[in-house]
């Protein structure tokens, strides 16, 4: 069984500083993702950690090595707004993929933000990754924006949008491709 915590379970219980150590240890599995998003260890640690202390509108999923409790092995970022679902980040290493850890993971996500379709964005070349949840949960690709974390790769969003609908840099061109791969991929 795969035993999903949330950070929100440590606040109170254990001092600032294993706290603070813990959420250094769930960040530092993501800090390679900085090549999409340049600006995420700082939305991390100024964001979403201090929402998810002291708000119920953030919270920091996580899973340890089931034999070294020190490991992280996997992780998600959630916000929950009266506007917004958003899976922020989900991410499970290497050494731990196809084990079942970031579909609990996903269901886990889904179940603290009231929704199966909850917005989700990822850099186009990490379509393959998704693929599993997308089909399972009949998730949506509403919008492509190019150039909104890094200048190197379209941001594919599914189930909602990152900036308004009717924003010129939306290529529904490459929609539309993308959702025949979509499509015609499926197994």
């Amino acid at each position: 069984m795969i035993n999903i915590e949330s950070l929100k379970d440590y606040i109170n219980i254990i001092p600032q500083k294993q706290l603070m150590s813990l959420a250094e240890r769930i960040y530092m599995i993501t800090d390679n993702i900085r090549e999409d998003y340049p600006n995420h260890k700082t939305w991390y640690f100024e964001k979403q950690l201090p929402e998810t202390i002291k708000s119920d509108k953030r919270n920091i999923l996580f899973v340890k090595n089931p034999n070294d409790k020190e490991e992280i092995i996997a992780m998600a970022c959630l916000k929950r707004t009266k506007f917004e679902r958003k899976i922020c980040t989900l991410y499970v290493i290497n050494q731990w993929k196809d084990k079942g850890i970031g579909m609990a993971l996903v269901q886990k996500s889904i179940d603290w933000l009231g929704t199966n379709k909850p917005l989700i964005t990822f850099p186009e070349y990490k379509l393959e990754l998704f693929r599993l949840y997308i089909d399972m949960y009949n998730w949506k690709l509403k919008q492509i924006v190019p150039g909104f974390y890094n200048d190197k790769h379209c941001e594919l969003c599914f189930n909602g949008t990152l900036t308004n609908e009717n924003d010129k840099n939306i290529n529904i061109h490459k929609l539309n491709g993308i959702g025949r791969i979509l499509k015609n991929n499926k197994k």
